[in-house]
């Protein structure tokens, strides 16, 4: 079985909570998982009787009935029915069912339904919760497995694990597959039949071909800056692909509302506002990302940058790209202006980190201009370096902090180190 105590332990606290207990999150995540094994187990330890809990999975075709509008309410009234009893109400992918919101809080209204709820689109759910429930649902999003959740599950050579990581991701069906072959084509499979499928389906286009290409695209080019204007002419010049841009922003949305990336913006550091340019976009699982690209990645530098993205939003900051623009001398001696970026900020209640990802730890006489942008940062905010090497930690005479991927990976306190 597979821990995932960061998403356990919020369901826990909401316990019993008047609101709506809403799981979002990619499909195949491990939200069912989450909720129908290890928070059900949880429950039956606590003492709660196996028939308190009623779980209604609305992607099985044997439910398509409960799909239609009243239908969902109306069953789970019938079943639910002892006032005196106290239920659990499990209901997957919920944005399947017809007038699923009013359906939701309309079973809400009974004092002894504990309701629980998952889906896989944000635009029916994360973007609008609080309008949707009208402030009476709370969201846990599930993302993929942390390396940390990967590792502690991992039963071969823990040694292999984090490059085992950077190929085939977090995804929880990959420890079904025994072999390379197995676990390529698992990924493959819910890339094509369900992720492009989802998306297509949800933005109501017949464009596949074109849809597939901007996917591909996106993995591409993760950890560069794209819109989608850049992105047309990149299809059009690579693929010789010709699509334009208000079509490829709405491919967008659907890649962003099915879970699939994530879309980062710039943060002027010194301006303190968001640049509107261009911005990057990282996949939620790096495995799925490799996949599409037939994992060919020259540049090992955008693996690591895609999953220390997705360790931080995991561990709950938020994040940006850091953009910053400076005085300083040329070789002739002038002063021109030069712009770079530090690879992450990532801010929690009111702390605030600036981190950086580099294959060596540069010398002070050779300072690269990396390392040089996070040493530029103003003011007295913790600086972090993330180091592709096994290192043991250390704080320089920067007040730099310097850890290796792994204890950084591993360590779910290492921002604070």
């Amino acid at each position: 079985m597979i821990e995932r105590n960061f998403y356990l332990n919020q369901l826990i606290s909401k316990r019993h909570s008047s609101k709506v207990k809403i799981i979002t999150g990619l499909r195949r995540s491990g939200k069912s998982y989450l909720l129908s094994r290890l928070y059900k187990k949880y429950l039956l330890e606590q003492g709660v009787k196996e028939k308190q809990i009623i779980l209604i999975e609305l992607d099985d075709e044997r439910n398509d009935e409960l799909l239609e509008k009243g239908k969902l309410r109306k069953y789970v009234e019938e079943i639910a029915n002892d006032s005196n009893q106290q239920y659990y109400i499990f209901i997957d992918e919920i944005q399947l069912a017809e007038d699923f919101v009013r359906a939701v809080n309309s079973l809400n209204k009974h004092d002894n339904y504990d309701i629980y709820i998952t889906g896989s689109n944000s635009k029916f759910l994360s973007k609008d919760i609080n309008d949707e429930f009208k402030d009476r649902g709370s969201e846990i999003n599930v993302r993929p497995l942390s390396f940390s959740e990967f590792y502690n599950a991992y039963k071969k050579d823990k040694r292999f694990a984090l490059q085992e990581y950077l190929r085939y991701g977090g995804m929880p069906g990959l420890f079904e597959e025994e072999t390379d072959f197995a676990k390529e084509k698992y990924l493959d499979n819910l890339m094509k039949k369900v992720y492009i499928d989802d998306i297509k389906r949800n933005i109501n286009t017949n464009l596949v071909d074109e849809l597939s290409a901007t996917v591909d695209a996106l993995c591409s080019v993760t950890g560069n800056l794209t819109n989608p204007l850049n992105m047309s002419n990149y299809l059009m010049s690579e693929k010789k692909i010709k699509i334009d841009n208000e079509t490829i922003a709405k491919f967008f949305e659907g890649i962003k509302d099915a879970f699939l990336f994530d879309q980062v913006k710039r943060f002027n550091i010194r301006g303190k506002e968001y640049l509107n340019t261009p911005s990057k976009f990282y996949c939620q699982d790096i495995g799925l990302r490799n996949v599409r690209i037939n994992f060919r990645e020259p540049n090992q530098g955008f693996l690591i940058e895609n999953t220390v993205y997705n360790e931080l939003v995991t561990r709950g900051y938020r994040v940006d790209v850091g953009f910053l623009e400076r005085k300083k001398k040329n070789k002739e001696g002038k002063y021109v202006y030069v712009q770079s970026e530090v690879d992450f900020i990532a801010r929690i209640s009111s702390k605030e980190y600036y981190i950086q990802i580099m294959d060596e730890i540069p010398e002070a006489k050779h300072l690269n201009n990396e390392y040089d942008s996070l040493l530029a940062v103003p003011g007295s905010f913790k600086k972090i370096m993330v180091i592709n090497k096994p290192i043991i930690h250390y704080t320089n005479d920067m007040g730099v902090l310097v850890i290796s991927l792994e204890d950084f990976l591993l360590n779910q306190n290492s921002l604070d180190l």
